[in-house]
Formats: structure tokens, C-alpha cells, sequence
């Protein structure tokens, strides 16, 4: 199918092997990609290890209960043990699926298929990357479930009724061009399967390999709608109003991807930094579509440009997020955190803003869960005027 048509270069350094790890230690280009790629196999891997030592310290916490305080608890604690490691293992049976040779940029060598699928003796798996896994189940919950409706029509349909409206795909049938959109920190690629079928040549932009893992398992590997069922709460105990509401199945995808598209859909992921991946793309794009990803940027003020370089005159930029800024609490990284008020004046520059407001969105809440963060989120609609984009930044990405 068309999503299968991917172009994976993706450099994250999040491999974190110091912490243990008998990874031998990368030498080039090359040989990062490799080892960092090897990581974020492995880590899915290990879930069910990383899952099985949290679950291990909360048995010796509820051990800690007297007679008095199991009895007004009234749950069979061993139950409670089992019924969380049951869910445990049928999400290590998901994961387990992740790891995928294809998707790293580097050679793997002739027994890729075995090596991304078996951690060696005595290799530790960094904290953070096993972190990651248990982010990539809740967002599936977010892009690829039933229950991730309400998250997706507050983030992603005021970006598709905006391209709706001012940039429309061409009727089925007809010669005309479909419309190019890139969609940047696409995730688990829900967006721009979203505008493929709504007739637009759509193209997602992911750094992350958990998350192109992910999109890759779910795009390329879904036989039917719900084929899957996960449980992505299953360690989550704070913030719950039912007993077991942690224990709850969810079903993915809620709709089969290759049923979705049609014949001929222009469907495509692209792999690796945004600003790397794109930067020399002059006008190559009609729409830029981001959700939640402009700050990302270590600096926004490059992301702009590069966005305004890479659209066509009267193209149009659609954005909705917040400013959190990834990298803010990062010790070791650049991170410029400036305000709406600031960045705006950049943007105008190089587009005309034809609408702006604020919109509460969601982020991988738990629907049943009794604590949510509310984004109060920047949204703007903006075309793409003539002014050319000069001068350079600095490689702070």
C-alpha cells in the first residue's frame, strides 16, 4: 500500500547506553544510527521486564498492608497482582511485533530480522526509551482508537476543516493535482492518513522511532478494524474512579488503514529531523499541517523559516498547539521559549494570517482516568506570501 512508500533516515540520540548498557559503542554516522535504532527495538522488547519490576515494587508495598487494611480494601491482593500481570504480558505480545529491520536507515547486516528481536546477554535497557514505550500505547489510545475521537476532533479537524476550506482536494474523477501536505511530528501518522483519504497527497514527518515503529505496525500490519487489543493504563493506578478501570481493553486500529485507502492514494513517511529532512525542499509543498509540534524546536524562529521556505506562494501553514516547548527541561540542550506574542512577529514575515484563535485540546488523556492536562492551544490559519527566505541560522537542532 501507498504508506508503505517511506523514506527512513531518522538520527535520534536518544540511545542513553551509558546507563549500563553493553552496547558496543558507535564509531560513525553509520554505526549511531544502528545502535540507536537497536535500542528502541530492544526497549519494546523489554517491556514486560520494565513492567514486571514496577509491578514487583508495588506488590512489596501492598505487603505492607496490616490485616485491618486488606479487609477495608477488600480486593484479594494476589487477584490484584494477577489480573495487572495478565495485561502486562498481552501488551509484551504487542510490542514484541514492533521491531522491524526495514525501518532503520543504517545496514543491519544478513541477520537484521533476528538481531532487532533479541537483546544481548547483559544489555541493560535505558530508562527513557523503556519511558517510551508506555507513551507509544497511550497514543495509540489518542490516534488509533475509538476512544481517541474527541482528542483527534479537537486537535486534527480544525487543521483539515481549515484545508478544507481554503485549499481543497480535487473531486474524485478529475486530473487535477492533489494538493501536497506535510504533516511534521506526525506521531503515529493518524493526520495525514486522515487527508490521504480525503483526497490529498499527504506526507507525515517523524523523528521518533518508537513512533515510526508504531505507524509502520499499524499501517502495514493491520488485518481488519480492532485487530488489536491493548492495555495501555494497565500501570497506571493514580487518578482512577472505577477499581479496575486501569484494566480495561483497548481496541486499535478503529479503522483497517489499507481498506481506508484507495487505489493510487499518495500516502508517504518521511524519517529524521525536521530541518534536516526538509531543508532544501524550496517550494515544494502547498500545505504545511502541525499539531502539537512547533515547539519542538530547540529554535522556533528556524522552524518558521524552514516551514515558509518549503511552501509555495499562497500556500498555506495550519498550526495548532500549545508552547510547551520539548526541550525546555532539558539541562544539556538549547531550548529558545519565547511567547505567542513573540513568535507571531516572525511568522508574519512570511504569511498573511487569515484566521487565529485559541482551542482547548487534550494530549493522551485517560477518558475514564479523574486528572487531564487541557492545552490551551494556539490555532492560526496562514498563506504564504512572497517574500523569499534569506540568511541562516544556527545548526541548534
Amino acid at each position: 500500500m501507498a504508506a508503505s512508500e517511506q523514506d527512513y533516515s531518522c538520527d535520534e540520540d536518544d540511545s542513553d547506553s551509558q546507563d549500563g548498557s553493553s552496547m558496543p559503542l558507535a564509531t560513525g554516522p553509520e554505526a549511531e544510527e544502528k545502535s540507536h535504532f537497536l535500542e528502541v527495538c530492544y526497549s519494546f522488547v523489554w517491556y514486560a521486564n520494565d513492567c514486571m519490576y514496577d509491578l514487583g515494587k508495588l506488590q512489596e508495598t501492598i505487603q505492607e498492608l496490616g490485616p485491618l487494611e486488606k479487609e477495608l480494601w477488600k480486593v484479594d491482593p494476589m487477584q490484584w497482582y494477577n489480573e495487572i500481570k495478565q495485561r502486562i504480558a498481552v501488551n509484551s505480545q504487542f510490542c514484541n511485533m514492533f521491531p522491524c529491520a526495514d525501518i532503520c536507515s543504517a545496514d543491519l547486516g544478513p541477520n537484521a530480522d533476528q538481531i532487532v528481536s533479541m537483546i544481548p546477554s547483559g544489555h541493560r535497557v535505558a530508562s527513557r526509551n523503556s519511558s517510551k514505550v508506555r507513551s507509544t500505547l497511550r497514543q495509540f489510545v489518542r490516534d488509533w482508537a475509538k476512544e481517541g475521537q474527541p482528542e483527534r476532533q479537537a486537535s486534527y479537524s480544525p487543521l483539515i476543516s481549515a484545508l478544507l476550506q481554503h485549499l481543497p482536494p480535487p473531486k474524485q474523477g478529475t486530473q487535477q493535482r492533489a494538493p501536497a501536505v506535510l504533516c511534521p511530528g506526525c506521531g503515529l501518522a493518524r493526520l495525514p492518513f486522515d487527508l490521504v483519504r480525503l483526497g490529498y497527497a499527504a506526507q507525515g514527518n517523524e523523528f521518533s522511532y518508537h513512533m515510526l515503529l508504531g505507524s509502520n505496525l499499524i499501517l502495514n500490519r493491520s488485518e481488519r478494524p480492532e485487530c488489536f487489543s491493548i492495555f495501555p493504563f494497565a500501570l497506571s493506578l493514580p487518578n482512577r474512579k472505577g477499581r479496575w478501570d486501569h484494566l480495561r481493553a483497548v481496541k486499535i486500529p478503529d479503522i483497517c488503514p489499507m481498506d481506508a485507502l484507495r487505489q493510487g492514494a499518495q500516502f508517504s513517511m518521511a524519517a529524521g529531523e525536521f530541518v534536516e529532512v526538509y531543508k532544501n525542499q524550496t517550494n515544494a509543498w502547498d500545505a504545511v499541517a502541525s499539531c502539537f509540534f512547533l515547539d519542538t524546536a530547540k529554535n522556533i524562529f528556524l522552524y518558521i523559516r524552514i516551514i515558509a521556505n518549503i511552501i509555495r506562494p499562497g500556500g498555506l501553514f495550519v498550526n495548532i498547539g500549545p508552547l510547551l516547548f520539548h526541550y525546555a527541561d532539558s539541562p544539556n540542550d538549547v531550548s529558545i521559549e519565547i511567547s505567542w506574542e513573540e513568535v507571531k512577529p516572525c511568522l508574519l514575515q512570511y504569511f498573511d494570517i487569515v484566521e487565529e484563535s485559541e482551542k482547548i485540546a487534550l494530549y493522551t488523556a485517560n477518558s475514564e482516568g479523574l486528572s487531564c492536562t487541557r492545552y490551551r492551544c494556539i490555532f492560526f490559519v496562514a498563506r504564504r506570501n512572497n517574500v523569499a527566505v534569506n540568511g541562516r541560522s544556527n545548526p541548534v537542532y
